[in-house]
């Protein structure tokens, strides 16, 4: 929970469990170890209790980045927008609205309209009524739509769209041609001079590729932060406008 109240859920909470009770189970096995007495006993203690911690060190790094580490990088990537407030704002994959929420925040007459699939396996509790009462919690609800959409294929208009966002979705396609085609689909519904963030774990440059190919060139992809443990890369890129000037969002 935030200071506003919102509940931004916990990212591959499975993983997250395995890594506690592979932990827990290590450094218990190292606990029992060292109540037997045999001769070798000490070569086995310290190498499993250093797994153990290991596990839970990482799951430690990764409910950290679910509950604070990515809020702070979701202000710094929507402050680095000049904002007019009367953006029309996409959010791919929008979970329980971490950039929908964060850009509404920036919006007056602007709309700011969050797709997804509401699956439950990449992030915990995900749900459009857990988007929808974050959205309350942090007082934006008036500027705030939820649609229920596969980013492969959006039901939205060709240059629909000031901003796009997408953070830590479309790495959950797992096939290269579906990524592919939901990077067309977010190339298609932004406006020339319009602006995109995508952050993910994986495939940036694939989907650099893709941009480049429908025709964007001013195209950024930022070093590695570490809050999930796996490298999260942010990848910025502007549509040219009309006139093949590179523009802010109008």
């Amino acid at each position: 929970m935030n200071k506003r109240g919102a509940n931004y859920g916990i990212d591959a909470p499975k993983l997250v469990l395995w890594f506690l009770l592979i932990g827990v189970a290590g450094l218990g096995l190292a606990a029992a170890l060292a109540c037997f007495q045999f001769s070798w006993r000490r070569f086995l203690i310290w190498p499993v209790a250093c797994v153990g911690a290991e596990f839970l060190l990482q799951a430690g790094v990764m409910l950290w980045g679910s509950k604070v580490g990515k809020l702070h990088l979701r202000d710094k990537l929507i402050a680095s927008i000049p904002w007019r407030g009367d953006e029309k704002v996409l959010d791919v994959g929008c979970g329980h609205g971490l950039m929908l929420i964060g850009a509404a925040r920036q919006l007056r007459s602007g709309r700011a309209i969050g797709l997804d699939l509401w699956q439950k396996e990449d992030q915990a509790g995900n749900s459009r009524e857990a988007t929808l009462q974050n959205a309350e919690a942090e007082n934006v609800a008036d500027r705030v739509e939820l649609r229920d959409g596969d980013a492969r294929r959006m039901p939205f208009a060709d240059s629909e769209f000031d901003v796009v966002l997408s953070s830590w979705a479309l790495h959950n396609i797992y096939d290269r041609a579906g990524r592919d085609d939901a990077m067309r689909e977010i190339a298609r519904v932004l406006k020339p001079g319009g602006r995109m963030i995508i952050v993910d774990i994986r495939h940036a440059r694939e989907y650099a590729n893709v941009l480049r190919q429908a025709g964007f060139s001013d195209i950024q992809i930022s070093g590695p932060n570490f809050l999930f443990v796996i490298p999260t890369l942010t990848l910025k890129a502007n549509k040219l406008s009309a006139g093949g000037a590179k523009t802010g969002s109008r």
